[in-house]
């Protein structure tokens, strides 16, 4: 378990440098994503000191809804079991309005997508019946980026959000999944750790378990540090260096079919194709002869421009609880040798 109250720099320590090779020896090559972030929104309410989104240039609007559908039935003819994140950049609630984010999750269930997760900054959950929504959704997870525990540190983290509004409404989900029974969707209280909020980690896990919520902690990114956000853990100037378990294991597609270089390219530098114009797994071979193949075989001179410069490969890992409900952990996590030590391999968003 990583001690994070010191927040080491990660390429200094031996141990976790023997982590991160073994994470890198477990990365193949998945003939369908197993796991996609889908943006169907890239509008968000926030202003977030550790994200990029806030530097956001591209056009900022919802997927038409054709290009989701167009998306998801390939997913569920192809892969039913592939981890869907129906947005990762902006903020998913935003569209509960008129229904329209529910209507979308409930048709990816239809067409067969059974493994469907949603994140969200939690601002919205007081509005348009969110909470019920919810829960009665398809959902295996649902996950909060909370980030703080005070009312001081949350809002200098979270800026734009007020605790007074965000915590009481996730407490009441939390409260009123456990009136109903409800095995799924499991809520997740996530924790980027940074300097301004170290020192509450272990009292977070504990607030939010007595919630009945889980609790996934991990380090703070630099969003492949093409803006300003950076980390003190991350290191830039260091030879040491693992194929990106992102780039491998993970497709990203923007609101406008664009696929990306991963999850983290937030403005879109590395774009191999369009979903629109070609099938979601075309674009993931196209994906594999232009990124995942260089980084697997070290060949660092030829990944693209936007990984060269890009350290977030160093945060893979994130720390879950154990698992309480079967099935809600990515599909790397089922791994036994990995989970008697303690850390998901390549479990990077």
């Amino acid at each position: 378990m990583v001690d994070f109250s010191s927040l080491p720099k990660h390429l200094e320590d031996e141990t976790r440098r023997r982590e991160l090779l073994e994470i890198e020896q477990k990365l193949i090559e998945h003939p369908f994503p197993p796991q996609m972030v889908i943006e169907n929104t890239s509008i968000c309410n926030l202003t977030c000191i550790h994200c990029s989104h806030r530097e956001l240039i591209r056009k900022k609007r919802h997927m038409e809804r054709p290009l989701w559908n167009k998306i998801v039935e390939e997913v569920g003819r192809e892969s039913p079991q592939t981890e869907i994140w129906p947005t990762f950049y902006g903020e998913a609630l935003i569209m509960g309005y008129k229904n329209e984010l529910w209507d979308r999750l409930d048709y990816a269930d239809r067409v067969g997508c059974k493994n469907l997760v949603l994140n969200s900054n939690g601002t919205l959950l007081d509005r348009w019946d969110s909470i019920d929504q919810i829960l009665n959704s398809p959902l295996k997870r649902f996950i909060l980026s909370l980030d703080g525990l005070s009312k001081e540190t949350f809002e200098t983290i979270r800026e734009k959000a007020k605790w007074e509004q965000v915590y009481p409404a996730v407490e009441k989900l939390c409260a009123e999944r456990i009136r109903r029974g409800k095995k799924y969707p499991v809520i997740v209280a996530q924790f980027s750790v940074m300097p301004q909020n170290a020192h509450e980690v272990d009292d977070y896990r504990k607030f939010w378990n007595e919630r009945g919520a889980e609790v996934k902690v991990r380090p703070m990114l630099e969003w492949t540090a093409t803006g300003t956000v950076r980390s003190d853990t991350i290191v830039h100037d260091n030879e040491f260096r693992i194929a990106c378990p992102w780039g491998n294991n993970t497709m990203a597609i923007h609101q406008d079919g664009s696929v990306v270089a991963c999850a983290v390219d937030y403005e879109g530098r590395f774009k191999p194709g369009n979903v629109r114009d070609i099938t979601v797994k075309e674009a993931w071979r196209l994906l594999g002869e232009q990124l995942r193949k260089a980084h697997r075989e070290h060949r660092w001179k030829d990944i693209p421009d936007i990984c060269k410069g890009c350290g977030d490969w160093q945060v893979a890992g994130a720390q879950y609880e154990d698992e309480n409900v079967e099935g809600t952990r990515p599909f790397w996590y089922y791994d036994d040798e990995t989970k008697e030590a303690g850390v998901q391999a390549a479990d990077l968003i």
